[in-house]
């Protein structure tokens, strides 16, 4: 048995240039979900949740996904959003959190201290400035630790980290970015990208 809010999870992040921001919200539950006593959570610049906040009230299929967008984001980004929201002109350092009944549930960034440009993920320095993060196929629930979310590296980061403005995997989700190689670091040709050995080394 799991809670309403389990398989309920932040599964993209984009900050873009401009405007060219949203959040995607997965429904990971196997059955139709109302979202009703879900919201967005914003902070800016350093602070406590939530200095905003934005009440969903639609309902997502299973599997689906759900994206709150900037208004003037780009017509990309626009086909693919549910929902505009004012308060999605976040930076890097803005965290942004999904909470279910007055609850954070999962977040990207944290409270606190701002912390200048941007939060590291995945070993990737300022990596929620000036990229997107597409959560992990294996990720299945929200996480409110932001420190073993993010991780030290590719290893233990819930997230994969990609350019500014990539857009590629916006609208579904999971996506699956195992790369095989050789992973036996004592091999001549060991792969330090390889996610799955290919019995090569």
């Amino acid at each position: 048995a799991f809670s309403v809010a389990s398989g309920v999870f932040i599964s993209e992040y984009a900050e873009g240039s401009s405007y060219n921001k949203y959040i995607e919200i997965y429904n990971g539950t196997g059955a139709d979900l109302d979202l009703t006593g879900y919201e967005l959570w914003k902070i800016s610049n350093g602070g406590s949740w939530p200095e905003s906040n934005l009440s969903l009230s639609a309902t997502v299929s299973a599997g689906d996904v759900y994206v709150v967008c900037h208004a003037s984001s780009d017509a990309t980004i626009l086909a693919e959003c549910d929902e505009t929201w004012s308060q999605a002109n976040f930076n890097g350092d803005d965290a942004m959190g999904l909470a279910f009944n007055n609850e954070l549930i999962d977040q990207v960034g944290e409270s606190g201290a701002d912390v200048g440009t941007g939060w590291s993920v995945a070993g990737v320095p300022n990596a929620t400035q000036n990229h997107t993060l597409v959560r992990n196929s294996n990720i299945l629930v929200g996480n409110t630790n932001w420190s073993l979310s993010a991780g030290t590296s590719t290893a233990d980061s819930e997230w994969t980290v990609f350019d500014q403005n990539t857009w590629d995997y916006l609208g579904s989700h999971p996506h699956d970015f195992s790369t095989a190689g050789c992973t036996d670091v004592d091999a001549c040709n060991y792969d330090s990208d390889a996610s799955s050995d290919d019995g090569s080394c």
